[in-house]
């Protein structure tokens, strides 16, 4: 018999209160990365500025901002203009599909989501913020988040009692072209979501987060796991686990040359261990 909401959020490895969200306020002060990344995403911009648009060369434009690359193909100087990034939206979205709500040790991958998206738009404090979670509208603030995150638990609380909902591509809503907007997921990228961020990388720099469980990278040697899939029911057996790790490491490197044209930065996150730990340390980066 499926549990009712209130089990389910009185569970503590599945509860997300309010005040856990507001807790990574803390984090906010800290530079999320320390480690240089593994692969060049793209085209590299100025530090602390994000790009605005692109229009023909003008008299007085600094040679540096030509775009040497649309130049070229163009026939005619064509300069990249750009905002400074403490002017700019913070715009995060969540994935809060149903591949968001596992988690095989200390939490769900949604919970872990919700505290990186948390922790980003403490980042924004000051600015105007823009936060998508779920399959509702986009939610937006002139400069504080507690509202934001006060919505964002009422969110998180409905997936989980749902349970079934499909993963909701970024909304429609406009954003200010040129500011950075923050994607966080879990590790597989399916063809819709990468047709999105396609259109999305156009008009905006794209910062990706997955979110890695460890039992998608390493099954345990005696492991015997039950899985459902497209296909139907079946078994993951820890026998096998070289293959498993063989097929998740090509499953990656597929995705990693898909996701380079497109994203600026990708992180990854383990869920394995508390957001705190890994943003002091410094997220992985890959590019």
């Amino acid at each position: 018999m499926p549990l009712s909401e209130a089990a389910l959020l009185g569970d503590p490895l599945l509860a997300l209160p309010l005040a856990r969200l507001l807790a990574t306020r803390s984090l906010a002060r800290l530079a999320p990365e320390r480690h240089t990344p593994q692969h060049k995403g793209r085209l590299a911009r100025q530090p602390g500025l994000t790009f605005k648009e692109l229009r023909p060369y003008q008299s007085g434009d600094e040679v540096r901002h030509i775009d040497w690359r649309v130049t070229a193909r163009l026939g005619r100087p064509h300069t990249r203009l750009y905002h400074d990034e403490q002017e700019q939206t913070c715009a995060v979205w969540l994935d809060l599909g149903r591949d968001m709500y596992f988690g095989s040790r200390v939490q769900l991958k949604a919970r872990l989501g919700a505290e990186l998206a948390a922790a980003l738009l403490w980042q924004g404090l000051g600015r105007p913020l823009w936060l998508q979670a779920g399959d509702g509208p986009a939610l937006t603030h002139a400069r504080r988040p507690e509202p934001l995150l006060a919505e964002l638990c009422a969110r998180y609380a409905h997936g989980l009692a749902r349970r079934e909902a499909a993963q909701t591509l970024p909304a429609h809503q406009r954003l200010p072209d040129g500011c950075a907007l923050h994607l966080i997921t879990d590790r597989r990228t399916p063809p819709p979501l990468l047709h999105w961020m396609g259109q999305l990388a156009r008009r905006h720099p794209l910062r990706l987060w997955q979110i890695v469980d460890p039992l998608e990278l390493a099954l345990p040697p005696h492991a015997r796991v039950p899985v459902i899939s497209h296909t139907g029911r079946g078994w993951l057996d820890g026998e096998r686990r070289h293959d498993y790790a063989a097929a998740a490491r090509a499953q990656d490197e597929t995705q990693l040359a898909q996701l380079l044209p497109l994203v600026e930065r990708l992180y990854r996150l383990d869920n394995g261990r508390p957001l705190a730990e890994q943003w002091q340390e410094g997220p992985c980066r890959l590019i």
